[in-house]
């Protein structure tokens, strides 16, 4: 038996996949790296074949959508624990190895996340998401709604997402937040602060494929099928009743990648700004004009910094 099994829905990376396959296999000599190939049309089952590590296996999709890729793969897996990587991001090296060690040594909790980094298309880092949050029991803080880091950046045991079913696929994304809720119903979750994923953005991306509009009403039924469920009712998917989908306009779709680039950029600086780091914080505001130089806000916002004094510092000196 494999300890971890990684699970890769794959579609049309061709571009990405090696390089994620590469970040995957150095982690662990014990694993498997089960990748699905949801209808590709481009070389991602060849560039897939051509690494040559019998750990990699190659499975065909059900061409339904992530969460039907993802399940695929968990019938298939056959570690103790189960994680996912998208086809077009990393693992940091070192991370599966620390987050099984806690899962042996704690046989209480049934996962384990932690924090993960935005990297642009080249792989430089962008921004940094929950690495500030203490770590600790977070079982309770999703089951009030508020979904912890990237389902990418967890480690699961493969029989307690077996129990709850996978990810469900009337979801066509924030299938993760509907997981970390339903898993938060069936066992404990820890968090552990360090950087367990490297997130790419690019605009062949699946966050850029789908309407902002579109992510925000499946977030809001992801939370409010959990309020179903915590007052002792079935969700409106385990009745098979789903709420009528909306159809959302041509043209409400996602910032660019530029334009996301620029606004993690902008967000991480105030944050540096707010813990006192001010140099680093303009440094990270000027990253975010050099991203995008023809943006007024990012100009506003490194002058801003330039001249306000930090948090921090207004605290020390009161």
């Amino acid at each position: 038996m494999h300890a971890v099994s990684i699970i890769i829905p794959m579609r049309n990376a061709e571009a990405w996949i090696d390089a994620t396959l590469r970040s995957l296999l150095v982690q662990l000599d014990e694993l498997e790296v089960i990748v699905v190939d949801d209808g590709s049309s481009d070389r991602s089952a060849a560039v897939v074949q051509a690494v040559g590590d019998q750990r990699i296996r190659l499975i065909p999709g059900p061409r339904r959508g992530i969460s039907a890729a993802f399940n695929a793969g968990l019938a298939s897996a056959g570690g103790e624990y189960a994680c996912r990587c998208d086809a077009d991001d990393l693992y940091p090296r070192g991370r599966l190895a620390d987050q099984r060690t806690f899962l042996d040594l704690n046989p209480e909790y049934g996962a384990v996340c932690g924090s993960y980094t935005t990297i642009d298309p080249s792989g430089r880092r962008v921004a940094d998401h929950f690495a500030d949050c203490p770590p600790g029991d977070i079982t309770d803080e999703i089951l009030s709604g508020r979904s912890r880091s990237h389902m990418c950046a967890y480690l699961f045991r493969t029989a307690l997402l077996r129990e709850i079913g996978g990810c469900r696929e009337w979801f066509v994304t924030s299938e993760d937040a509907d997981l970390q809720y339903r898993l938060a119903e069936v066992t404990r979750i820890a968090f552990d602060p360090r950087c367990a994923y490297l997130y790419r953005l690019h605009d062949a991306s699946i966050t850029h494929a789908q309407r902002s509009a579109q992510r925000k009403f499946y977030e809001a039924e992801a939370r409010r099928f959990l309020e179903q469920r915590r007052r002792g009712q079935p969700d409106d998917l385990q009745r098979n009743a789903p709420p009528p989908v909306p159809v959302h306009e041509e043209g409400h779709t996602s910032l660019s990648t530029d334009q996301q680039i620029q606004e993690l950029l902008l967000g991480q600086a105030w944050r540096e700004h707010a813990g006192g780091r001010r140099r680093q914080s303009v440094a990270t505001g000027w990253r975010a004009v050099r991203s995008r130089p023809g943006s007024l806000k990012a100009w506003r916002s490194l002058v801003a910094l330039l001249i306000k004094p930090s948090s921090r510092k207004i605290h020390t000196q009161a």
